[in-house]
């Protein structure tokens, strides 16, 4: 079974984007995750929005989009190398966190730097 989780993007503690992770969702699937996802921000923008929660949320949900789809033309389409990045189910915006999910993620977005992420089972 998947570990699902729900990672908070929050501006001085208040969630202001949620993000639900279908697996991988303990801390030692999804702390590297998100510190990979920081450094290619870092590396691929001159405006990291570290500072916005929202912005950085939609670039994660973009980020892991891709994520999976790469994982999917390794394993899934018949045609070598081939990419669709719209057919992902992994992850996605919610309102709510889903009662079934295992850990909630707090990205704190309020320094302007590097988020700083702590996490807590659900």
């Amino acid at each position: 079974m998947s570990t699902r989780c729900s990672i908070h993007f929050t501006y001085q503690g208040q969630v202001q984007a949620n993000v639900y992770r279908h697996s991988d969702g303990y801390p030692d699937g999804v702390l590297p995750d998100l510190d990979r996802f920081f450094a290619e921000v870092e590396k691929q923008t001159d405006d990291t929005r570290f500072g916005d929660p929202t912005y950085l949320a939609a670039k994660f949900v973009v980020w892991q989009a891709g994520e999976m789809a790469e994982l999917q033309a390794k394993y899934r389409y018949p045609e070598p190398g081939e990419v669709r990045p719209l057919d992902f189910l992994s992850v996605g915006v919610q309102v709510t966190d889903p009662d079934d999910i295992a850990y909630v993620y707090d990205v704190e977005c309020s320094s302007g730097n590097r988020p700083v992420v702590t996490y807590r089972e659900a």
